[in-house]
């Protein structure tokens, strides 16, 4: 088994250097010799003793991941961004999904104590903690995409109000007068937020709002489907529908055409999410991202942060979106745009860890 020892004679440096290098210590070594050195612990595959490091600094570098339903269409992206910072500082992951089961989440933080994580990392989940209570030992923590409505300490959340504005203020800008709009569930606080933002935009453009041409889905194509088939009962259909997400948004255009109308010469469309749906619905679908995998970067820069000791952030992190273009809103600038371009070369297959995804359109 190869030593720190071997690889400091072998480098031709001393062991405390190698130790520095190798621990990605901010103890300052020469660019060349700390190449040197990853390059000769390379060569003779060496790998770090985490349970003498963890001796050593008193910490396990591990850190508690607990995702509410890991089946989540957004959690393993959170998940890939977190690791992505913190396999760079030397963390690994342990990830454990909350089962079904009366306080679940308490007996997962406790079961993970007994692994001696350095922190926690809550996922997509229902249920805040409780610092007073003791429950974490004291351990930091941090929310990434919280599904609880009470604004939390320590959590990272997509800027609701400004990403689903972006989409809105695309359609008014397209000349678009009347603008119907599909919300979630009313559990949801990110619904709340979307349809307050529907409702500001309109109001801000001078624009009416119409109750009777806002219908509540329920996150899925059914519920988006039945909805859009309320708007088209009504004896004035608004010209374009904003769908609070891109399941609901593709359930409308089913229901568009099969009421004989078409997307988007008849009625324009965009969703929310930029999820599988949008890029391989025909029309490919109007959205804006949700910025998982940068929000689960924050999420996990925010708590090496806290494990340093260094100044974080307390109150909630929002993170803002991108407007993606596509067929469903009749837009020039998104005609061009084909459901086959989806199926060329993943752009992100290839990206070097710390480095943010990008979108296929942003390749040429």
């Amino acid at each position: 088994m190869t030593t720190i020892r071997d690889v400091a004679e072998a480098a031709g440096v001393s062991i405390a250097t190698v130790s520095r290098v190798l621990s990605k210590s901010s103890y300052p070594v020469n660019i060349e010799t700390r190449e040197r050195i990853i390059s000769v612990a390379k060569t003779l595959g060496y790998s770090v003793n985490r349970a003498a490091r963890s001796l050593r600094t008193d910490r396990s570098f591990i850190i508690g991941v607990i995702v509410e339903n890991f089946s989540s269409y957004f959690a393993p992206t959170i998940i890939r961004g977190m690791q992505d910072v913190l396999h760079h500082s030397g963390y690994f992951c342990l990830v454990v999904n909350i089962p079904w089961e009366e306080n679940s989440q308490s007996k997962v933080v406790q079961d993970l104590l007994g692994h001696s994580v350095d922190g926690f990392i809550f996922v997509e989940t229902w249920n805040s903690v409780n610092e007073n209570d003791g429950m974490l030992n004291g351990k930091p923590y941090g929310f990434v995409h919280r599904l609880f409505h009470k604004p939390h300490p320590n959590s990272v959340i997509p800027d609701e109000l400004y990403n689903q504005t972006l989409v809105i203020n695309h359609l008014i800008n397209m000349g678009h007068k009347r603008i119907g709009y599909i919300s979630g569930p009313p559990n949801f606080f990110s619904s709340a937020d979307r349809l307050t933002a529907y409702h500001d935009a309109l109001t801000a453009a001078g624009l009416p709002i119409e109750d009777d041409i806002i219908r509540r889905g329920n996150w899925n194509v059914p519920g988006g489907y039945k909805a859009m088939q309320d708007i088209l009962a009504l004896p004035n259909i608004p010209p374009a529908v904003v769908a609070a997400n891109d399941q609901m948004a593709f359930g409308a255009i089913r229901a568009i055409q099969d009421h004989g109308l078409r997307v988007p010469e008849d009625i324009a469309i965009v969703g929310y999410d930029d999820d599988e749906f949008a890029k391989v619905s025909n029309p490919t679908i109007t959205t804006v991202n949700l910025p998982l995998f940068e929000m689960g970067q924050v999420a996990a820069t925010n708590l090496l942060k806290q494990l340093n000791g260094e100044p974080a952030p307390t109150a909630e992190v929002r993170i803002k979106s991108r407007l993606i273009v596509r067929q469903s809103c009749g837009s020039p600038e998104g005609r061009h745009v084909l459901a086959s371009d989806y199926m060329r070369h993943d752009p992100n297959a290839d990206r070097p860890a710390g480095k943010l995804p990008v979108d296929p359109h942003e390749v040429s």
